[in-house]
C-alpha cells in the first residue's frame, strides 16, 4: 500500500472539513433585537438606563481586548488582553480553549484543567469526545501527537487531564509550538530537536518528524495539507492518526486492530449528531478505504460489504456522497 494513497486522499476530505486553525479566531459577535430595546411609550425614542449604559461599556471593553489578543502575532500572543477579556466576560465560552492553551503554555496544570473542565461541559459533544478518544488510540503508547486547531485538541485534552484518557500521549499543538519559550520548554521536556528560528511557522511541524525520525511521531487527520504535500511519503493511516516513518511501514495490520478491537463506533454510527460532528467523521473516511480494499483483496466479503456501508452512510451525512462514492470506485 503506497502512503501517496495517504495524501491523494487526506487532501480531498481535510480541506472540506473545518478550518480548524481558525475555529477559536471568531470574534464573538453580539446579538441585538428589537424586543429587547426600551422605548418611550409617547414618543417611541429609545430609553437607555444606567446598567445598560455599563453592560455596554463592559462590552466595548471585552471587544477591545479580545481583538486585541485575536490580532496579536501568532507567536507572541497578547495573553494579557486575553485574560482581561474573561474578566470582563467569563461566560463566555469562546475563550475557554484560548486560556486552555495559554495555561498549557504556562505549565499551569491546576488552571489548564479548570478550563477543560469549562471546555467539557459547554463545548464537547459526545460525537466530538468519542473521536478524540479514537484518535488517541491511533497513536502507539508514549508517541506524540501532532495537531492542528481547536476540535482536534481540546477534547484530547479533557480526556487526559479529566479522565486519565492515555496520558502516555505527549499533544503537540500548532498555535503551541510556534511560540519559541514553550518549543524550548517542549524541546528539553521531550529531547525534541527544532531549528532555532523559522521565516514559516508551518515548517516547524515538518520538523517534528524530519529533525526527530527516532521518535513515534504522528499527525491528527486535520493537519495542515501543506504538511502532507511536503511528508506525503513518509504518512501512513493507523486510524484517525497519520504515523511518520521514513521506511515502509505496514500500516494495515495495526489500522485493523484498531478499528476492529479499540475504536468506540456508536457516536459515529448514530444519525442524531450534529452537522459539525458529521463533517468531522469524514475523517474516517480515509482509514476506511484503505480497509475496504485490504478485505476485497483477502477476500473477505462481508467485512468489505459493511466497510462500504459505513463509508456511503458517511459520506451522506456529510453532504459529500458523490465524492466519497468517487473514491470507492
Amino acid at each position: 500500500m503506497k502512503s501517496i494513497f495517504t495524501f491523494l486522499v487526506l487532501f480531498f476530505f481535510s480541506v472540506s472539513l473545518f478550518s480548524q486553525a481558525g475555529d477559536s479566531r471568531k470574534k464573538q459577535v453580539t446579538k441585538v433585537s428589537k424586543y429587547t430595546l426600551k422605548l418611550d411609550k409617547n414618543t417611541k425614542k429609545r430609553v437607555t438606563s444606567n446598567s445598560e449604559l455599563d453592560a455596554k461599556a463592559k462590552q466595548s471593553a471585552f471587544n477591545l481586548n479580545y481583538s486585541l489578543y485575536l490580532k496579536s502575532s501568532t507567536a507572541n500572543k497578547n495573553y494579557t488582553a486575553l485574560l482581561t477579556a474573561y474578566s470582563l466576560d467569563s461566560s463566555n465560552s469562546e475563550l475557554y480553549f484560548e486560556l486552555a492553551k495559554y495555561y498549557e503554555i504556562t505549565n499551569n496544570k491546576k488552571s489548564k484543567k479548570v478550563f477543560c473542565s469549562k471546555l467539557k461541559s459547554t463545548k464537547l459533544s459526545p460525537a466530538l469526545k468519542e473521536y478524540a478518544y479514537n484518535t488517541l488510540m491511533s497513536v502507539e503508547k508514549n508517541g506524540i501527537l501532532v495537531t492542528y486547531g481547536e476540535n482536534d485538541t481540546y477534547p484530547i485534552w479533557v480526556l487526559q487531564t479529566l479522565e486519565n484518557v492515555r496520558t502516555d500521549v505527549k499533544v503537540l499543538n500548532y498555535d503551541l509550538l510556534v511560540n519559541s519559550s514553550y518549543r524550548k520548554r517542549i524541546q528539553k521536556e521531550l529531547g525534541l530537536r527544532f531549528s532555532r528560528s523559522y521565516s514559516q511557522n508551518i515548517n516547524i511541524l515538518i520538523d517534528v518528524a524530519e529533525k526527530n525520525t527516532s521518535k513515534p511521531v504522528y499527525y491528527s487527520l486535520t493537519i495542515s495539507h501543506l504538511v502532507l504535500k511536503k511528508l506525503k511519503n513518509k504518512l501512513y493511516p493507523t486510524g484517525l492518526a497519520l504515523k511518520y516513518s521514513k521506511k515502509k511501514f505496514d500500516n494495515i495490520s495495526v489500522l485493523k486492530t484498531n478499528w476492529e478491537t479499540k475504536f468506540r463506533k456508536s457516536k459515529m454510527l448514530s444519525s442524531r449528531n450534529m452537522e459539525s460532528d458529521r463533517k468531522m467523521h469524514l475523517n474516517y473516511v480515509l482509514p476506511l478505504l484503505q480497509l475496504s480494499e485490504f478485505y476485497k483483496n483477502s477476500n473477505l466479503t462481508l467485512e468489505y460489504q459493511q466497510t462500504n456501508n459505513v463509508i456511503l452512510m458517511l459520506g451522506k451525512r456529510a453532504n459529500k456522497l458523490n465524492q466519497v462514492k468517487a473514491l470507492l470506485k
